[in-house]
C-alpha cells in the first residue's frame, strides 16, 4: 500500500467515525423528538376522549354494577375505528386494573378486571399532580408500546378527584419507522458527500505526494552511484519543494567532488607508477655496480676517495627515501580519513532522508486534522442554527397556544395542556443546543492538538536542516583530504627526481671505480657492502611505490562506481 493510500485510508477512517457519531446522535435526537410528539398526541387524544364517557358510569362499574359496560366499550371501539393510528383504547383504574377495554385489547386476551402495565413514573405523576401524562416506550406481553393517560375527573371537574384514566396504547415500532423516514435522506446525502470527499482527498494527496516518488527514485539512483540524474526543477515553496531543491544542489556538489577525486586518484596512480619505475631502474643499476665492484682489485686509495663521495650520495638517497616513506604513510592516513568522511557523509544523507520522511508525515497529519476540524465546525454551526430556530418557533407556538387556550376558557383546558407540552419540547430543544455547545468545545480542543502537531513539525524540520548541513560539512572534509593527498603525491614526485640525480652521481663514481678496481680488495668489499645497502633501500622504495599505486587503484575503483 502506497503512502497516498495509507493517508487516505486514515482520513476516511476518521471521517467514518465522525460520520457514525453524528449519525447516531442525529438518530437519537430525532427518535426522542418523535417519541415526545407521539406522547403529546397520545395525551391530547386521551384528554379529548375523556369527554366521550360519563364519570358516573365508571363509578358504577367500580362499585360492581356492570350494566353499562357494553355501552362504554362501544364508545371506546368508536375511538379506535375513527383513529386507526391508535392500537388500543381502554379505561384504567389508578391501581392498574382494566375497567373497560376496546375490541383490539380484547382480541389480545384482555378484559375488564385484568391487570395491565401502568408506568410507575406516570402513575406517581398522575396521583401527585392530577394531570395527564404519557409513558416511556415499554414492552409488555411481547409488544412494544407507548401509552398516554388522560385523567377522568368526577363530574368532569378538574378540581374533583380522579375517578379513572383514559388510556391509549400506541405501537412503539412506528416511532422507529417515523424516525428513519426523517433521517433517511440526510444519511443518503451525507454518504454521497462522504464518497465524493474521499475521492477528492485521494486525488489531492496523490498529487501532493507525486514529487516525493520522483525524488525517491533519484535518491535510489544516487545511492547506487548514478550521479547523472537530472534536476527535479520542483518550484513549490513548501517543505517538499525545499527538499527537492536541496537534493538537486547536493547531487551537483557530489558530482563535482567525485570528478575532482577521480582526477586526483589518476594523478596519484601515474606518479606512483613513475616512482616504481625509477626505483626498479635504480635497483638494476645497483646490481650492476655490485657486480663491477666485486672485480675491483687495484686503486685502493682512489677507490677510497670515490667511496667517500659515493657514501655521501648514498646518505642523501637514504634521506630522500626516508622522506618518501613518511609521505607514503601520510598518503595512507589521508586516504583512510577520506574514506571515513565519505562513510560519515553517506550515513548523514540516509538520516536526512528519514528525517524528511518524518517531516512529511507530520505535515500530512496536521493538514488532515485541520481539514476535518474545519468541516466539523461548519456542520455543527449549521445544526446549532437549525435547532435554535426550531426552539424559537416552538416557544412562539407555545405562547400562542396558551393565549388561545386562555381565550377559550373552560373548553380550552385540554389545549392548554398541549401548549404546556409544546413548551417542554422547546426546553428540550434548548438542552440540545447546550449539548452541541459541548461538542464545539471538543472541536476547539482538537484545534489545540493541531497547534501542537504544527510545533512538532517545526522541530522536525529544524532537525532535517541540521542533518543536511552536516552532510555538506562531511563532504567538504573529503574535498580537503583529497587536496592533502595531492600535496603528498607532489612531495613523492620531487623526492623521486632528487633520487634520480643522486643515482647519476653514484653511477659516475662507479665508472671511476672500474678504472682502479684492482688496486684494493678491501675497498671493493666495502663498496660492495654499501651497494648492497643501497639495493635494499631501493627495494623498499619500490615496495612503498607499489603499495601507493595499489591504494591509488583502489581509490579510483571506488570513484568509478559513480556515474558523472
Amino acid at each position: 500500500m502506497g503512502l497516498a493510500q495509507k493517508i487516505t485510508t486514515a482520513i476516511i477512517g476518521l471521517l467514518v467515525l465522525v460520520g457514525a457519531a453524528i449519525g447516531i446522535f442525529s438518530y437519537n435526537t430525532a427518535y426522542r423528538q418523535v417519541e415526545a410528539a407521539v406522547g403529546i398526541e397520545l395525551v391530547g387524544c386521551a384528554n379529548i376522549t375523556t369527554g366521550l364517557v360519563n364519570p358516573g358510569d365508571i363509578e358504577a362499574l367500580l362499585k360492581g354494577d356492570g350494566s353499562g359496560l357494553a355501552a362504554l366499550e362501544e364508545r371506546l371501539n368508536w375511538t379506535v375505528e375513527h383513529k386507526s393510528l391508535f392500537k388500543e383504547v381502554f379505561i384504567l383504574s389508578l391501581d392498574g386494573t382494566i375497567i373497560a377495554a376496546d375490541q383490539n385489547l380484547k382480541a389480545r386476551g384482555y378484559k375488564a378486571g385484568d391487570a395491565f402495565f401502568f408506568d410507575p413514573d406516570a402513575q406517581e405523576m398522575i396521583k401527585s399532580r392530577k394531570h395527564s401524562m404519557y409513558s416511556s416506550v415499554f414492552t409488555f406481553d411481547n409488544t412494544s408500546l407507548m401509552t398516554g393517560y388522560g385523567p377522568i375527573y368526577k363530574a368532569h371537574d378538574p378540581n374533583n378527584e380522579i375517578v379513572a384514566l383514559m388510556a391509549i396504547n400506541f405501537d412503539a415500532s412506528i416511532i422507529h419507522e417515523r424516525t428513519m423516514d426523517i433521517v433517511k435522506m440526510p444519511f443518503i446525502t451525507g454518504a454521497v458527500v462522504f464518497f465524493v470527499a474521499a475521492a477528492a482527498v485521494y486525488l489531492y494527496i496523490g498529487i501532493r505526494i507525486r514529487p516525493l516518488a520522483a525524488l525517491s527514485a533519484r535518491v535510489h539512483r544516487v545511492s547506487e552511484g548514478d550521479l547523472t540524474v537530472q534536476p527535479l526543477n520542483y518550484r513549490s515553496k513548501d517543505e517538499i519543494g525545499s527538499l527537492a531543491r536541496d537534493f538537486d544542489e547536493m547531487t551537483q556538489n557530489l558530482r563535482t567532488l567525485i570528478a575532482e577525486v577521480n582526477h586526483a586518484s589518476g594523478q596519484v596512480a601515474s606518479s606512483s607508477v613513475q616512482l616504481s619505475a625509477g626505483a626498479q631502474e635504480t635497483g638494476r643499476a645497483s646490481e650492476q655496480t655490485v657486480s663491477i665492484i666485486q672485480e675491483l682489485t687495484d686503486g685502493a686509495e682512489q677507490q677510497l676517495n670515490q667511496l667517500e663521495d659515493s657514501s655521501d650520495g648514498i646518505h642523501v638517497i637514504s634521506e630522500h627515501l626516508t622522506e618518501i616513506a613518511r609521505n607514503s604513510e601520510h598518503v595512507l592516513e589521508v586516504a583512510a580519513h577520506s574514506s571515513a568522511l565519505a562513510d560519515e557523509g553517506g550515513k548523514t544523507i540516509a538520516l536526512s532522508n528519514d528525517q524528511m520522511a518524518i517531516v512529511y508525515n507530520k505535515v500530512a497529519a496536521l493538514s488532515a486534522i485541520v481539514h476535518d476540524l474545519n468541516s466539523l465546525s461548519h456542520e455543527i454551526e449549521s445544526i446549532l442554527d437549525i435547532i435554535t430556530a426550531i426552539a424559537g418557533e416552538t416557544n412562539l407556538l407555545a405562547l400562542n397556544a396558551a393565549i388561545e387556550a386562555a381565550r377559550a376558557g373552560e373548553h380550552g383546558r385540554g389545549f392548554a395542556v398541549v401548549a404546556a407540552s409544546v413548551r417542554k419540547l422547546s426546553e428540550r430543544s434548548a438542552e440540545s443546543v447546550g449539548q452541541i455547545s459541548v461538542l464545539i468545545n471538543q472541536i476547539l480542543r482538537q484545534m489545540e492538538n493541531a497547534t501542537i502537531t504544527m510545533e512538532e513539525t517545526s522541530a522536525e524540520v529544524a532537525k532535517g536542516t541540521e542533518l543536511v548541513r552536516s552532510a555538506g560539512q562531511a563532504f567538504g572534509g573529503i574535498e580537503q583530504s583529497a587536496g592533502q593527498t595531492m600535496l603528498a603525491i607532489e612531495g613523492v614526485s620531487d623526492n623521486a627526481v632528487s633520487l634520480s640525480q643522486q643515482a647519476e652521481k653514484l653511477a659516475k663514481a662507479m665508472e671511476r671505480l672500474v678504472e682502479i678496481a684492482n688496486t684494493t680488495v678491501g675497498g671493493a668489499q666495502s663498496m660492495s657492502a654499501a651497494s648492497e645497502e643501497q639495493l635494499a633501500a631501493t627495494e623498499e622504495v619500490d615496495a612503498s611505490a607499489a603499495m601507493l599505486s595499489s591504494l591509488a587503484e583502489k581509490l579510483q575503483a571506488q570513484v568509478e562506481r559513480f556515474k558523472i
